[in-house]
């Protein structure tokens, strides 16, 4: 006649079936804690490297120009051929706001048309995946000072038409996108980015390929009316946004019928 086994925490040795399902279950166990791991994990949203210069503040020479958003076009080097190399500054302002109205002063505190001269601005630098952004982290005092242009050949923008098109992918504020948040983007983000967008920073719009590989477009609209209140509601979800698109220099440009 058989007899079930029995075990008390002080006696030496547990029996063989109770050894023998504590091993079992264990080890299920360690391998449902794992495998919840590895899911939980593969299923993150990947967190951009972008960089935040936070404290530390760099002086850049350039062209300023405040439309279609604030730029400022610098030389970023040259090619093999020798031929110059530009790249357009995105510039924003402390917070989240945009550089209109610091530009404003700037124009005023300089005493002049800074359209027409090279413009020296100190401020945080913001970069990611080929993106750059000046945050003029001391508004007016950004302004460094000017000189006259010379060679202003040099500096004409490239402007190539294409047709209209529909992108999918998310509306995002390039700020908090490119290095000063992280995550910069999604659900987790959209109140903040609503309110950067809201201050008047230029909404972007991401599309991703299917590798990953993301391509930015400014959001804007032909003529004087500003876009940012309508898209508010949509920021920080997957979408498809209807437009015309443009090339400006470097940068993707997204034009949406206004009211």
């Amino acid at each position: 006649m058989s007899q079930d086994e029995f075990y008390i925490g002080y006696l030496p040795k547990v029996p063989k079936k109770i050894a023998r399902f504590v091993k079992v279950a264990s080890f299920l166990m360690l391998s449902i804690l794992i495998f919840g791991a590895y899911i939980m994990v593969a299923n993150q949203e990947v967190i951009s490297n972008g960089i935040y210069e936070y404290g530390e503040l760099t002086e850049i020479e350039g062209l300023l120009y405040t439309e279609p958003a604030p730029f400022l076009k610098v030389i970023e080097g040259k090619d093999i051929d020798g031929n110059i190399i530009h790249k357009n500054i995105l510039l924003i302002n402390f917070g989240k706001f945009g550089a209109d109205e610091s530009l404003q002063k700037i124009k005023a505190k300089s005493g002049g048309d800074l359209s027409k001269v090279w413009v020296k601005l100190r401020g945080t630098l913001i970069f990611h995946n080929g993106v750059t952004l000046l945050e003029l982290t001391e508004n007016e005092n950004a302004y460094q000072s000017h000189r006259p242009l010379e060679e202003a050949q040099l500096y004409q923008r490239s402007f190539i038409q294409m047709a209209t098109e529909t992108l999918y992918g998310e509306i995002i504020d390039p700020k908090c996108y490119f290095g000063s948040m992280k995550p910069g983007q999604g659900k987790p983000h959209q109140s903040c980015a609503a309110l950067c967008i809201a201050g008047g920073i230029p909404p972007m719009f991401a599309v991703e390929n299917t590798n990953g590989i993301a391509k930015y477009y400014l959001i804007k609209t032909k003529g004087e009316y500003a876009i940012q209140s309508d898209i508010l509601p949509y920021i920080g979800q997957p979408m498809a946004i209807s437009g015309k698109i443009e090339q400006l220099d470097e940068w993707n440009i997204i034009y949406l019928d206004s009211k």
